[in-house]
């Protein structure tokens, strides 16, 4: 892959720029402009243009966070942090995918997206270039790093991959428990173990009013011991996983909250949506897993959360829908118990016969160490993750997901497209992993669907349980997308999520009790008591309930417009120059943060070039967002001009009724712009709002050339009284 400089000499100055063009692989120019947060607003003429911004926007901003991604999804953070890091790179070697899986399923990707991974490594790595010419560019860290004789090589399209699959397994991978809730059993015994870990919890508060109650069901066990003192070795070292992760500046499974009003519950009649996924608590000192970006090219437009290392955004808005998610904590993993034939990995009984484990050896560079030989195996069911062979025991996991992660990457870029509730929920059709999905768009429509692959528990065993891997107790199917809880603005009029239980029959399994039962009612009990819910009460709930998240989103859809604000504490960037000083946007959003305040998010607030491709720089007509905003009685309107023309700017109501007209004439001399002596330049017009009531505003500018519109363009904007 070639990597394309529009000019070498601005890389120089690349952190002290607002603005920067570069040339993408297929020799389209790409701009890249920051807002006052530092946030990227990426304009391509084509798809490989605006994800090859976004990769060097990422590189840029956090390059050291794509490096322990990478490494920490394939298991080689022992070669930076030392041995302390092996027990984390064997579980990652060990229960993930070799090289050669993962080129198999990309392969499986669709061309477009094979596109996107390749043009955001050729992003990053024309960073990379970049840096090597220029090292005021390179992060602290990385410069560290360079001590111990370690740099960061060339991003690859298996990296991204790897980060997808890792990423996506964090969040929506839960189970796998069944050795914890074996000891409780064997402990505690049979009438403990029903009272205090139920399959189904009646009292459990859900995001689906009402539903039936769960059918009872005849559940077994095979009756297989496992000693004691193993489960709590096995426990003793998923902490320690677990810590680790966290260590390394990993993104922790902490839990996430949404609210969606429909229209009968809104205040204005208009749907709304508050995301507030949760990766661990915000530290303003500390990089947040999260970063923020805004994509345009002619096939899409989308803005919102995106993840170092992953193509696209997340978590976001189009100009047609917006939608969040929260993890979704069904069980999607289970524990075979699986018999060896003698006190090693020799073979293992399945079916009246023995089969032979598949064997798998790495090397796992150690820093400052010698490398460290590791075996890992499997058997029919899955990876291998712990054993007592002693006893002639090995453990292996059975995934739901096993080798379709991909599938779910698939899905963010189908989202990106759609242009119909129908369209997003063909592509969350993909979804494998658990998550909750909460979605709004401009046609007033609002729905929930708890997403993912489940075995369908026909095959009978208590899924509290371990499995039985002699090959009596294999899995039937799994479940139908439709027979997964779902509904929508139609079945009541909002719905609450914080990872709790979706609906009164839905089972949960090994991994219980349900997190977030208290967090969700305190959320409904904010909510609930509000009869006309307003946009500002949507934006108080994290105050109200005392939580934040470590990005959120807040929107209202018009049904032509959206108001979008967001916040991504401590900041944008993570880059930490050679002399260890901070971007001026590593912790600018913290203040926010602590008064419980929003950002606009910047969505589409660029301008036209040639009719037709929308961007963020100035170019012959141009309209800027008004300031102050939000406002008190009166506020300044900006457009740009470069000659005589018929211009027409007026000020609309929420219902589309015309307020105002503050232009309509055909512009001369005499309107004297802004700090310049022709036609051209910044025209400034003032909107004195004495006379109308607090709310929602929207300005518009349109400009007719020779009878035709030539630009036409609207802003948003808040009159608060």
């Amino acid at each position: 892959m070639k990597y394309h400089y529009l000019f070498v000499f601005t890389l120089v100055s690349i952190l002290s720029s607002d603005e920067l063009t570069l040339i993408a692989p297929d020799d389209t120019p790409v701009t890249i402009v920051r807002d006052e947060y530092g946030v990227p607003h990426i304009f391509g003429e084509t798809e490989v243009g605006v994800f090859y911004g976004q990769g060097f926007a990422v590189a840029e901003d956090r390059l050291f966070q794509l490096e322990i991604n990478r490494r920490a999804a394939e298991g080689c953070l022992s070669e930076i942090f030392g041995c302390d890091f092996l027990e984390f790179d064997k579980y990652i070697r060990g229960t993930y995918y070799t090289d050669e899986e993962k080129l198999n399923m990309y392969d499986s990707l669709s061309e477009e997206m094979k596109t996107a991974y390749e043009a955001y490594g050729a992003g990053i790595n024309t960073y990379l270039d970049s840096m090597a010419m220029n090292p005021q560019l390179k992060p602290y860290e990385l410069i560290l790093l360079g001590i111990y004789g370690i740099h960061m090589g060339p991003w690859t399209d298996l990296n991204s991959l790897s980060v997808g699959v890792f990423m996506v397994r964090n969040f929506g991978m839960f189970g796998g428990e069944e050795l914890t809730r074996l000891g409780e059993l064997q402990d505690s015994g049979q009438v403990w173990f029903d009272a205090n870990r139920p399959i189904n919890d009646p009292t459990a508060p859900t995001t689906i009013d009402g539903g039936t109650v769960a059918t009872p069901a005849e559940w077994s066990y095979s009756g297989i011991y496992v000693r004691s003192e193993v489960i709590k070795a096995i426990e003793a070292q998923q902490e320690e996983i677990e810590f680790l992760k966290i260590k390394a500046g990993l993104p922790k499974s902490f839990g996430s909250f949404a609210v969606l009003a429909t229209t009968q519950k809104s205040a204005s009649n208009n749907v709304m949506l508050l995301g507030c996924p949760q990766m661990g608590e915000p530290q303003e000192d500390e990089v947040q897993i999260n970063n923020e970006v805004e994509l345009y090219c002619p096939t899409f437009h989308v803005g919102g959360m995106a993840i170092a290392g992953i193509p696209g955004v997340i978590i976001g808005h189009t100009e047609h829908h917006g939608w969040t998610m929260t993890s979704g904590i069904s069980d999607n993993i289970d524990v075979y118990i699986d018999s060896t034939i003698d006190t090693s990995y020799s073979q293992y009984y399945h079916n009246e016969e023995w089969l032979d484990f598949e064997v798998f050896i790495d090397t796992i560079n150690v820093l400052q160490e010698q490398p460290e030989i590791y075996t890992h195996y499997r058997t029919i069911h899955g990876p291998v993750f712990s054993d007592d062979l002693e006893n002639h025991q090995v453990y292996s996991y059975k995934m739901t997901f096993w080798d379709k992660e991909i599938d779910m990457l698939q899905f963010f870029h189908d989202n990106w497209k759609a242009t119909s509730l129908e369209e997003f929920e063909q592509a969350t059709d993909n979804f494998v992993m658990s998550f909750n999905m909460h979605y709004v768009d401009q046609g007033q429509n609002v729905k929930y669907w708890h997403l993912g692959l489940f075995q369908d528990r026909t095959d009978g065993v208590d899924p509290r349980l371990p499995h039985n891997g002699d090959g009596t107790e294999e899995w039937g199917g799994f479940l139908a997308f439709d027979s997964l809880p779902q509904a929508d603005g139609t079945d009541q009029d909002y719905f609450a999520n914080w990872n709790n239980k979706p609906v009164s029959w839905w089972n949960n399994g090994d991994n219980t009790p349900w997190i977030g039962e208290q967090h969700v009612t305190d959320i409904k009990n904010y909510v609930g008591t509000i009869t006309e819910f307003s946009y500002e009460d949507l934006k108080a709930t994290p105050y109200n309930i005392n939580d934040h998240g470590t990005y959120q989103q807040a929107f209202e859809f018009f049904g032509t417009n959206i108001i979008d604000e967001n916040i991504l504490p401590p900041g944008q960037s993570g880059f930490i120059n050679a002399q260890g000083i901070p971007s001026q946007h590593f912790d600018d959003q913290w203040p926010l943060h602590l008064a419980w305040e929003y950002k606009d998010q910047l969505f589409g607030q660029g301008c036209k070039i040639d009719g037709e491709v929308e961007a963020s720089v100035p170019s012959q007509f141009c309209l800027y967002q008004n300031y102050p905003n939000p406002f008190n009685s009166v506020t300044t309107i900006r457009f740009d001009l470069s000659e005589a023309t018929n211009v027409k700017l007026a000020v609309y109501d929420v219902l589309g009724r015309e307020i105002a007209v503050l232009m309509s004439s055909k512009t001369s001399v005499s309107l004297s712009p802004v700090g310049v002596g022709d036609l051209s330049g910044e025209y400034k017009v003032e909107w004195d709002a004495n006379n109308v009531s607090s709310g929602v505003y929207f300005y518009h500018l349109q400009i007719k050339k020779g009878g035709f519109i030539s630009f036409e363009k609207t802003e948003k904007m808040l009159l608060l009284k």
